[in-house]
């Protein structure tokens, strides 16, 4: 665990500037991610595209868990929004908001942070380098601390951090059940294909055709 006093204290910097100049959240939030990406891929090799793409030819140890964990996170959105709906006044208060401009650069490098750089970022800090497999009760206290600190990053109120549990749980379940980080890194960047660039088009259409 010496390894992740840097991420730790990097998520707490995070926290705090995010508090303070909640405007420029955005540009903070891609800090993170990517210092959390040059810190486990180059510093601590914990993550190889070798090791990714020998697991595209297993179907039923790879993309069969993958697309399990797509249609959980389809569900949890689904229970998120509901959620949202009924206490839209306490979610809106309890979550850290990320305004860009909505300008064709802005877009773009959103749809990059949250569908490339974000997921490969969590899944590398937040599952492989915090949960660990050595006995059943140490691996369910770091899965916590791992949900815990994920939904911190996003969301300040127990409204907010309960939604972002809800959509952190089917790829912790996935990292757990496949003890493979690159399952539950897939699944939550189709997800976010799904999610976030259906967004991001219908965005940018707006901007080309206004």
């Amino acid at each position: 665990m010496k390894r992740l006093y840097i991420p730790f204290i990097w998520e707490l910097v995070l926290i705090i500037s995010t508090i303070i100049w909640e405007k420029q959240s955005f540009y903070f939030f891609f800090v993170f991610y990517v210092g959390l990406i040059v810190y486990f891929y180059f510093i601590n090799k914990q993550f190889s595209f070798r090791e990714l793409s020998s697991n595209f030819s297993e179907v039923k140890n790879f993309w069969i868990p993958v697309m399990m964990t797509v249609a959980a996170m389809v569900l949890a959105y689904f229970f998120q929004e509901k959620i949202i709906v009924g206490m839209y006044s306490e979610y809106y208060d309890s979550i850290v908001h990320l305004p860009i401009r909505n300008e064709l650069a802005p877009l773009l490098f959103k749809c990059l942070l949250f569908m490339v750089i974000k997921p490969v970022a969590e899944g590398l800090f937040y599952r492989k380098a915090i949960i660990l497999f050595d006995n059943k009760k140490k691996m369910v206290l770091l899965t916590i601390a791992s949900l815990l600190l994920c939904s911190i990053t996003l969301a300040h109120g127990v409204v907010g951090i309960t939604t972002i549990i809800l959509m952190a749980l089917p790829v912790t379940i996935a990292y757990l059940v496949t003890k493979n980080v690159y399952v539950s890194i897939m699944a939550q960047f189709l997800f976010e294909v799904y999610n976030t660039g259906y967004e991001t088009v219908y965005d940018l259409a707006r901007i080309y055709f206004r």
